[in-house]
């Protein structure tokens, strides 16, 4: 058992040493996020030695990367096939973000940390693009950053774009298409409604996870990305 302000949490004894790990980082992880979380707590739930995970996973951060990679790569892949299944513009995104919205809803907790701490979110530094590549750069000009949380912060943006890319070739071909109107940098249009949905749902007090099912939230994204807020008719289909 692990106990943290009177609730009583227990990993399944049968399971893999391995898997019993990941099933305790994922409960501490959840309650105390990245920085405040120790091994020593993971430790203590997943009933195994020190050695153990180190064995397995090395350190916290590669913890935690194992983690999340897995859950990624399967979510990364139903986004594409999803995408591939559908046959115009409006399907295509409705097919996207209701798979974005439904691993969002199960994986929120996980996600807000890779954005709000793994992605160097304490506001000392951010992620440019320059000259075709990325670069950790400090938000304020004198603080130095370390090569460790260069490599760190790289790794989790890497892993966040695997997801909106796929949005951000849905509007580039749309634009190539004449369907929408053209923009000079579609990845920066796709990363402010990839993000604006994540924080939507990241959102303690008016998150969409309280307010509306998977289909519904999906179809409002949408609607509101191709057709704003006009009271106008919608055109009868988008090709």
């Amino acid at each position: 058992f692990y106990k943290n302000g009177g609730i009583k949490v227990k990993i399944d004894g049968s399971l893999p040493k391995d898997q019993r790990i990941l099933a305790a980082a994922e409960i501490i992880f959840s309650m105390y996020g990245y920085e405040k979380a120790t091994l020593d707590q993971i430790i203590a739930l997943a009933d195994v030695g020190k050695g153990t995970v180190y064995k397995y996973f090395g350190n916290k951060e590669q913890l935690f990367y194992k983690l999340v990679i897995d859950r990624n790569n399967n979510f990364v892949n139903n986004l594409r096939l999803a995408v591939a299944g559908a046959e115009n513009l409006e399907q295509k995104l409705l097919a996207y973000f209701k798979e974005m919205v439904t691993f969002y809803y199960e994986n929120s907790t996980l996600w807000q940390i890779i954005c709000f701490e793994m992605l160097g979110a304490s506001n000392t530094c951010r992620v440019v693009k320059k000259d075709g590549s990325y670069k950790v750069v400090p938000r304020y000009g004198q603080i130095e950053i370390s090569e460790d949380l260069k490599e760190r912060i790289l790794r989790y943006h890497a892993l966040l774009k695997e997801e909106y890319v796929i949005l951000e070739n849905i509007v580039a071909d749309a634009i190539k298409n004449g369907v929408m109107k053209h923009n000079s940098d579609t990845e920066i249009s796709s990363k402010y409604l990839f993000f604006g949905v994540a924080m939507s749902i990241f959102n303690p007090t008016q998150s969409l996870k309280d307010k509306m099912p998977v289909n519904e939230a999906a179809e409002i994204i949408v609607d509101r990305f191709l057709y704003g807020e006009s009271a106008l008719p919608r055109p009868k289909e988008i090709f």
